[in-house]
């Protein structure tokens, strides 16, 4: 069982002083088993003053520290930043735009540290806004396939930052790659298999409540989909989209036919997806189209 432990939460422009409010009652809670804590937000070189003047109140609660960083470098250095600041054994990693809903969250991750160097507790999918929005179909989609027992049946490609704990001792020997905007997450697992660290995944969840608009996920997701080509080196065999796609391209005729059918359908599948009902067979084609067409 640990004693003390970390909580870092990386910040951009968004006020999170309820966030940092409800784990910090949950960290009280448990100091009454031994617990030492702090509560550490760093803002990545937000512009907006309001949200930053609204996050300066977490300075008056004891144990929390908000820190504004003057230059945004992107969430690995971030978290790199936040681990250099932070002084107890354990770090608990939490993203800025997900929702705390248990109230023995931080109890779960106490009890779970025993014979791991990592634990992961995962994301669940919270209100329902129904068939419009693309990114809440494709998570509520794929949710199935990250529960704690799927995601123990490959422990490091199942790895991601959202909700992490991790021994400091370890954290700092390997970091997450300042090189990548995107995907560091996922290279952090396949470093972690590398070092042979034992990672636990368990039902401790946080909440995503929050969801962008159709447009701006199809962004994200074409940004995302060239940011895994660029790291295809550093990313391999740990993403399946990529593998599939090395595949087509290995296949001339198929990949010219991947190409094609992109070039003829893909605006056609983008209007689609970002209209009022999208689909995410459709979603699964496009993404499919897109990496395979800038594959080289």
């Amino acid at each position: 069982m640990i004693k003390q432990l970390s909580i870092l939460i990386p910040v951009y422009n968004q006020i999170c002083i309820n966030k940092v409010m409800k784990l910090k009652e949950l960290c009280d809670d448990a100091r009454d088993i031994g617990l030492e804590y702090e509560i550490l937000v760093a803002d990545d070189g937000s512009q907006n003053e309001a949200i930053n003047e609204a996050n300066s109140a977490i300075n008056q609660m004891a144990h929390c520290k908000h820190i504004i960083k003057n230059k945004n470098e992107g969430s690995a250095a971030t978290r790199n930043f936040l681990a250099e600041q932070s002084k107890y054994e354990w770090l608990l990693f939490i993203d800025c735009d997900v929702d705390i809903p248990d109230t023995e969250f931080i109890t779960k991750y106490i009890y779970a540290s025993q014979d791991n160097h990592v634990v992961n507790g995962g994301i669940s999918i919270g209100r329902n806004i129904g068939k419009h929005n693309l990114r809440y179909l494709y998570e509520k989609h794929e949710a199935p396939a990250h529960t704690p027992e799927q995601r123990n049946r490959h422990p490091y490609q199942s790895f991601r930052s959202a909700n992490f704990m991790i021994k400091k001792s370890i954290f700092m020997t390997i970091k997450f790659n300042e090189c990548m905007r995107r995907y560091e997450d996922v290279y952090l697992g396949k470093v972690l298999k590398q070092y042979n660290y034992k990672i636990l995944h368990i039902d401790n969840p946080v909440v995503m409540n929050d969801f962008e608009n159709n447009n701006e996920y199809m962004e994200k997701i074409e940004y995302d989909l060239r940011t895994l080509y660029e790291f295809r080196n550093e990313l391999n065999g740990y993403s399946r989209i990529l593998e599939l796609c090395k595949k087509i391209h290995q296949i001339s005729p198929l990949c010219f036919l991947v190409r094609a059918w992109h070039c003829l359908a893909g605006k056609l599948e983008r209007s689609l997806l970002t209209k009022v009902y999208p689909n995410t067979n459709i979603l699964k084609l496009y993404r499919i189209g897109y990496l395979t067409s800038i594959y080289k």
